[in-house]
């Protein structure tokens, strides 16, 4: 068995980290898109988010053909798990992926209980096909996205002040 470095192991929440705002901005755009649509009628409004889910896009491509090696990372069962080797990064790692299952079940539930009381007593024009797992999967991906944001620079911060 390879040895999994700290340099792989923060290269792993690197690209969870990228991929994370992936999807937020991906899902979120698209959030975005159908409540300005479904919602308000705004057709214009709705167009300039499209816009933004294209940005996403190119924003992935672009870091990709910069880095290719983010996609070498998060594949294996061991960066799927969190299985750290450094306690920081595992203890935070978890600590985020549990918050964000917390949270993709909370709103999946209220999500499942919106949409029926949408659709007995309100309009149910309301309600587009993927605006409540849409707004799952953006808020369980944000929390993920903000948890890990700061891992690395706090992990940083004590190394530079023993220096």
């Amino acid at each position: 068995m390879a040895v999994w470095t700290i340099e792989d192991q923060e290269n792993c929440v690197k690209a969870t980290l990228f991929g994370a705002l992936f999807f937020v901005l991906l899902t979120g755009f698209q959030l975005l898109k159908d409540i300005s649509l479904f919602w308000f009628q705004l057709t214009l409004v709705s167009d300039a988010f499209g816009y933004g889910v294209l940005f996403s896009v190119i924003y992935f491509l672009v870091k990709v053909t910069k880095q290719p090696s983010l996609l070498s990372y998060g594949w294996k069962i061991r960066e799927i798990c969190g299985d750290f080797q450094d306690e920081y990064l595992r203890s935070r790692f978890q600590r985020a992926t549990t918050l964000a299952f917390h949270l993709t079940i909370t709103i999946a539930f209220a999500g499942y209980a919106a949409t029926n009381l949408i659709n007995k007593h309100g309009d149910p024009q309301w309600i587009s096909f993927q605006l409540f797992p849409l707004l799952t999967i953006f808020i369980g991906t944000l929390s993920f996205y903000l948890s890990l944001r700061s891992v690395l620079a706090e992990q940083d911060e004590p190394a530079q002040e023993t220096n």
